[in-house]
Formats: C-alpha cells, sequence, structure tokens
C-alpha cells in the first residue's frame, strides 16, 4: 500500500483534516509521520475547533503507538506558540522556567532559587500543569508560600513582572488548547506529545529557557527539537538548557554530577555546547525518607532562616539531612543557571551597524569565562546574602567586578 505524499496545507479554515489523520493510520506500510507543517496546522486546527476530539485523539495515540518523531513534536511545538495571545509575547522575562513534571516527595526548591534570581533583578516566568500529574508535589501548590504570584493573563503577570520580577503561570493560560489536551490524555489514560511540547513553548521569547527531562535520550530528543525550532525561526536569539532534572522536575539533583546541553541560536546559526555541574553531596545518603509529609511553609522558613541549620523551627521539621540536601539542591540549580548567564553575557551579539575596533576590544575586555566551581561559590555567596542591601554578589559579578576578583 502506497504512503500518502506530503499534502497540500490550506488555511485551517479550509483544511481536511482526515487528511492528516489517514496519513498517520492507514495500515503498517501506508502510514507515515507527520512534517513539521502538518503537525502545526493539525495543533491549530484542534485549537480553533477545526479538528474533531475524536481526529486529536486519533493523531496523538497514532504518533504514540508509532513513536513521535522529532519534528513531529516540533510542529506541535509551533502550532501551541501560534496559539498563544500576543500579550504573553510583549512581556520581557529573562528566564523561561517550564516546570511540568512536579515531584514524588521533595518541595521544589527550585521556588527559592527563582525567588532569589528575581530579587536580584533577574525577571523569570514558571509555567506548569498541576492537573496533569496530580499524584506529583508541583510548584503552584507551593506558591503562596513565598508570596510568588499566580497570574491567568499577560496584562496581570505584567503588573507582577513589574512589581516583583518573577510570575507563574497555568499551561492553560498561556494556551487554552492545553487544558483540551489534557482532557484527551485523561479520557485515555496515555501520554502524548503534547505533553513534551508544552514544555518548549517560552511563551515570551525569553532568551534562557530551560528543559528538564527524566528518562534516557530524551536530551537528544529535546536538542532535536530546539534546533528545528531555530532553524525553522520560530525561536529566537537565545539559549535552551536541557538537563536531567531531580525527579525529572526542572532542578538540578546535587547528588550526582550533571552534564547540562546548551542549544544556542543566533544570526541563523545553531550550535550546542555543554557545561557540567560538580557533585555537590558526594557519598550522602539519607533525606530520601518523610519528605513526602512536608509542609509547603518550610520553603518560607528556609527562606527566612539566616542560619537553617540552627534553626528550631525548621529541625523540628526537617532532618539535618534534608536540611543539607534542599540548601544543595538550591546552590547548584542557582550556580547552574548562573553559569548560563554568564553564557548569554559573553555570546552578546553587537548589531552589524555598530560593529567597530572599539566595540569588538570592549565585548573581548569583558567576556570572562566562569567555570562550574565558581559558580557554585557566588551561588552560595548570593544565598548567604539574599538580604544584604550593601553586599549583593550578584551584582558585582554582573558589573565583572567579582570574576575579576577571584
Amino acid at each position: 500500500m502506497p504512503k500518502i505524499g506530503e499534502l497540500t496545507l490550506t488555511s485551517v479554515d479550509e483544511f481536511d483534516f482526515r487528511l492528516l489523520i489517514k496519513a498517520l493510520g492507514k495500515g503498517e506500510k501506508g502510514s507515515r509521520a507527520l512534517t513539521f507543517d502538518e503537525a502545526c496546522l493539525l495543533l491549530e486546527g484542534f485549537a480553533k475547533g477545526k479538528a474533531t476530539r475524536a481526529q486529536m485523539a486519533s493523531a496523538m495515540m497514532l504518533m504514540r503507538v508509532r513513536g513521535e518523531t522529532t519534528e513531529e513534536i516540533a510542529g506541535m511545538v509551533a502550532g501551541l506558540r501560534r496559539t498563544v495571545d500576543k500579550g504573553w509575547h510583549s512581556l520581557e522575562v529573562d528566564i523561561d522556567w517550564p516546570v511540568y513534571a512536579g515531584k514524588r516527595e521533595q518541595l521544589p526548591w527550585l521556588l527559592l532559587v527563582a525567588k532569589l534570581l528575581a530579587k536580584q533583578g533577574i525577571r523569570v516566568m514558571l509555567h506548569g500543569d498541576s492537573q496533569a500529574l496530580p499524584h506529583r508535589r508541583h510548584v503552584e501548590s507551593c506558591l503562596a508560600s513565598l508570596n510568588i504570584a499566580c497570574c491567568t493573563s499577560s496584562q496581570m503577570a505584567k503588573v507582577a513582572l513589574q512589581s516583583d520580577n518573577i510570575v507563574y503561570v497555568r499551561a492553560g493560560d498561556l494556551a487554552p488548547v492545553l487544558d483540551d489536551c489534557r482532557q484527551l490524555h485523561q479520557e485515555l489514560g496515555l501520554r502524548s506529545l503534547i505533553q513534551t511540547a508544552a514544555r518548549c513553548i517560552n511563551p515570551t521569547n525569553a532568551p534562557i529557557s530551560l528543559r528538564s527531562y527524566f528518562h534516557p535520550g530524551l536530551d537528544t530528543l529535546h536538542q532535536g527539537i530546539c534546533e528545528i525550532l531555530f532553524s525553522n525561526n520560530e525561536y529566537q536569539v537565545g539559549s535552551v538548557a536541557i538537563f536531567k532534572g531531580l525527579q525529572g522536575e526542572t532542578e538540578l539533583n546535587p547528588r550526582v554530577e550533571t552534564t547540562i546541553k546548551v542549544v544556542n541560536g543566533k544570526a541563523g546559526n545553531v550550535d550546542v555546547s555543554s557545561l557540567t555541574m560538580p557533585t555537590l553531596l558526594e557519598g550522602f545518603s539519607g533525606a530520601k525518607v518523610g519528605q513526602a509529609e512536608l509542609p509547603s511553609d518550610i520553603l518560607a522558613l528556609l527562606w527566612r532562616e539566616k542560619e537553617p541549620l540552627s534553626s528550631e523551627a525548621l529541625t523540628a521539621l526537617m532532618s539535618r539531612t534534608m536540611i543539607e540536601q534542599a540548601l544543595s539542591s538550591v546552590t547548584t540549580t542557582l550556580a547552574a543557571v548562573l553559569l548560563l548567564l554568564n553564557h548569554k553575557l559573553n555570546t552578546a551579539i553587537i548589531p552589524q551597524e555598530s560593529i567597530s575596533p572599539e566595540s569588538i576590544s570592549q565585548k573581548s575586555n569583558s567576556q570572562k569565562i566562569m567555570a562550574a566551581e565558581q559558580a557554585v561559590y557566588l551561588s552560595q555567596l548570593c544565598w548567604e546574602n539574599r538580604f544584604s542591601t550593601t553586599n549583593n554578589p550578584l551584582t558585582k559579578w554582573q558589573n565583572k567586578e567579582w570574576l575579576c576578583a577571584v
């Protein structure tokens, strides 16, 4: 049975979406994967009500059984991005931080990192879907403990970013079609490529975007998705950091060495580099049991207490090993973000019309490559001085004072 060739795509309103289902499901020898543009059109069609629930569910499951291709997922990401209201695109955000996995037991220590960065003027947007995996502990359930706003519109988010430099947004408020897809997942009892695509939408086109995974091989998948999106100009100039997250969430595990793939897109080119974060808790044991019942108020206690290990309020709720593990998660995650910010500073593009010997010389003189050990040390200093109004290590680093002194 011959495969259906590449289809002539029309507008969403005119296209017959049965053709895409037929291409996916035309028997063992006659079926084929969707192209980037076909996958994009399918998602847009479902979002606009032109592709039916039955058609979308069939497409998702046919791709799931066969195994989704990188092009199909990238196409779905492009389709999702086109359903996002333009108000989100207009927001100025430094770090796009998707938090979709949740954790099995632990609290999201990453929120302490995000809050610390925001306190230093770095704008962070967190987004996730706590209903997709309701049995896990999600960021959304802990926002109130650190006074982080959960916003439902781009106008609300703009106000929160202007006042606090940090905001959380539910996936369905960014792209309502994601709520419809989640309902299909729950009705069918299966995952689909949409759950991978949702993490990749970077709704504000932030120059730094984080991606976490858990299962082996997904780092290569995410790298391929990024390369396609940069090549198709869906992603603008920026960097995407891909790493194995703690229990799958977008937070580093201090117990192990973590390799971070960085996909950089700029001036029509895509290149891939890597960073390595060392183990901070070599030979560490314990702290795995008893964390499922920890209240989210512990995040506020950790933030407020200057000496967490000697705090009676904290030690009444957490063992010493639990506190050490939490603080190490904060340190290594913050250090990784600092390395990414350093990378961004060192790869900043000088506009063509501004290039001169003086500008090149100035950029060369300002470039200071930070080592992972330096990033860990700076991370610890930032945490220790998070309440100081006079000693701000992050500001000194941004002004190049800190690295010059090291």
